[in-house]
């Protein structure tokens, strides 16, 4: 007896393989930036112009190349590694636009490890390819070890520019030539990622990391750089709303290299009547959780007086000294970044010692400092420029602590949270995926 209609196990593989088939093509159309064109469905419905073997082949090597979970963590590491490169060759170009071309002033270390890092990074990162996906990368990853040797010949270009002393202009263009060799080695590492599916932002996504931000900050009539790095991370979900745990670590590795010259243009006074000041070396470095400060300066103290119609001056202490100054970060209500000053060890004598222990000049000395150094770090604080759109008036701040990041970097850290619904996460996983598309994407 004949049965009518299709057995059960029949059918379930015909509703598989017609999934498979639409999975694939939706791969497809993903892979090649686009949906399907030309004409839509034959009447046999299949796509116009495509073939159904050639769509399942691109199926299969998408998936044969797409990364697992510990090669995107992997991948993130190693383009944050460039991404601080990129941050120490800007604080380096500063110098260089300043005119100070002194190798030992420029303190290169930075930027030279930051650059054996981000290789380094990305080397590690490909050693740990399957054979399928050594296969079917192989011509990225041709481009991007090109990438990788131009980057390495403009480093030693600007090498043994410094080494020569040549004029500053050919020592910027140097700099500038490295830089664009930083920049293309970016790009074919996110050229990379995206052929493994693991570059761009999705609204579902757990967290989130921000781009680098760097705005100049003016502090005594000069310019300091402040690059500002940020991340996201869910820490609880309830129906439509989300809540992400926020920070933002701000780099003041310029504002320690220039600390001495900021402080002495606003420290520095020669009252004839009264104090003299001047300040001989500043140095500020991180003791976690705080920064600090030490100073070492020269102090007079002058009086006049009048006699026979004609001031004459007169010093009365003469000495130099040594200050520490504990700078502390913290968040007041309603989310106000407040740096404190207060001071450690003071090495001074006689009237210096009195004048820093109560007097104004130690008054001036904690405001000064602690003035300086909250300029700098409102940049991390300032929401507009460190936070994508979709969430600058959803972010709190809470704390702020300094951090010392490696060979004595400063970095001032601040924590947060912000609550966004399902439809916020979506529009900010759009525009951090615009912020990496408008860094330049290299051509398939």
């Amino acid at each position: 007896m004949i049965r009518g209609g299709i057995s059960f196990s029949f059918a379930d593989a015909l509703i598989l393989g017609c999934a498979l088939l639409t999975f694939a093509l939706a791969a497809t159309a993903q892979r090649h930036g686009g949906g399907i064109t030309g004409g839509g469905l034959s009447g046999n419905g299949r796509p116009t112009g495509v073939k159904e073997d050639d769509t399942l082949k691109d199926f299969h090597q998408a998936m044969a190349v797409q990364a697992t979970s510990q090669q995107t963590a992997e991948f993130q590491a190693a383009t944050k590694s460039t991404e601080e490169a990129k941050t120490q060759l800007q604080l380096f170009l500063e110098h260089l636009h300043k005119g100070n071309i002194a190798a030992e002033s420029l303190h290169r270390e930075p930027l030279d490890r930051a650059l054996e890092n981000a290789r380094s990074g990305d080397k590690k990162f490909q050693q740990g390819f399957s054979p399928a996906q050594k296969s079917g990368l192989r011509d990225i990853a041709k481009r991007l070890a090109k990438a990788d040797s131009d980057l390495e010949q403009e480093e030693k270009k600007l090498d043994q520019s410094l080494l020569l002393m040549v004029a500053s202009s050919e020592v910027a263009a140097r700099a500038e030539s490295l830089g664009k060799a930083l920049t293309d080695f970016y790009n074919q590492q996110l050229a990379l990622g995206r052929e493994m599916s693991i570059t761009l932002a999705n609204g579902q996504d757990l967290a989130f990391t921000l781009p680098l931000a760097s705005h100049p900050v003016s502090i005594a009539k000069q310019t300091i750089a402040v690059p500002v790095s940020g991340e996201l991370a869910q820490i609880a979900a309830q129906g439509g709303q989300r809540t992400f745990k926020l920070q933002l670590t701000a780099n003041l590795t310029d504002l320690q290299q220039n600390i001495t010259e900021l402080l002495r243009t606003q420290l520095d006074t020669s009252d004839n009547c009264g104090q003299r000041i001047a300040i001989h070396q500043a140095t500020l470095a991180p003791s976690t959780p705080n920064g600090l400060l030490v100073l070492k300066l020269h102090y007079e103290r002058w009086t006049c007086s009048q006699m026979f119609g004609k001031q004459t001056s007169n010093e009365l202490a003469e000495g130099d000294g040594l200050v520490e100054i504990k700078l502390t970060g913290s968040v007041e209500k309603p989310g106000t970044l407040r740096i404190t000053a207060a001071f450690g060890r003071i090495d001074a004598t006689g009237m210096m010692a009195e004048a820093l222990r109560s007097g104004s000049l130690g008054e001036n000395l904690r405001n000064v400092a602690a003035q300086s150094v909250l300029t700098a770090a409102q940049t991390a604080s300032d929401f507009k420029t460190t936070l994508p759109p979709a969430v600058q008036n959803s972010a709190v701040l809470q704390s702020a602590r300094f951090q010392d990041t490696g060979a004595g970097t400063l970095t001032l850290l601040l924590e947060g949270q912000l609550e966004i619904s399902n439809e916020q996460a979506d529009t900010l996983a759009n525009q951090l995926n615009q912020a990496l598309s408008a860094q330049g994407t290299p051509p398939r």
